[in-house]
């Protein structure tokens, strides 16, 4: 199996996948559409989908953009999990220098109206129920707990 497929089975009502893939626009929109095919068949435990889906192409899109570079010679990692315990688990890491997710100013703020950046981690973590960032801003972790 290539680093590009997904690997897991689904079993006793939940998926797990983990991804590598390069750091190009289409390979992660194709990613992000396997994804949400696990998330809508567990809509009734992960919530809307519509909110995950945007939440996930803003991580994404960071990691290629910001993280990456665009660098297509650099990798995304992608892990996700949804269960019936745990609800939906993602985890998106780039090859990048980083960031300091705390320096990002809140764009709801009115000196930040006018500003283009900072709207995708405040999208992240205005839709998901947790979001954690790690090793210096590398790899982001989110979590939306079961709604059932």
């Amino acid at each position: 199996m290539s680093q590009n497929e997904p690997t897991g089975v689904p079993s006793g009502g939940s998926a797990e996948r983990h991804r590598v893939l390069p750091a190009r626009a289409e390979a992660i929109e194709t990613a992000l559409e396997e994804m949400m095919q696990v998330v809508e068949q567990h809509e009734d435990l992960c919530g809307d989908p519509d909110e995950i889906r945007l939440a996930m192409r803003e991580a994404l899109n960071n990691a290629l953009r910001h993280g990456n570079q665009m660098d297509s010679n650099k990798k995304i990692h992608l892990s996700y999990s949804c269960d019936p315990q745990q609800g939906l688990w993602v985890m998106i890491r780039d090859e990048g220098i980083g960031f300091n997710p705390d320096a990002v100013p809140d764009p709801t703020q009115p000196e930040n109206l006018d500003r283009t950046g900072g709207r995708g981690v405040f999208l992240m973590r205005n839709l998901m129920d947790a979001v954690e960032f790690r090793d210096g801003g590398r790899e982001v972790h989110m979590r939306r707990h079961p709604r059932t």
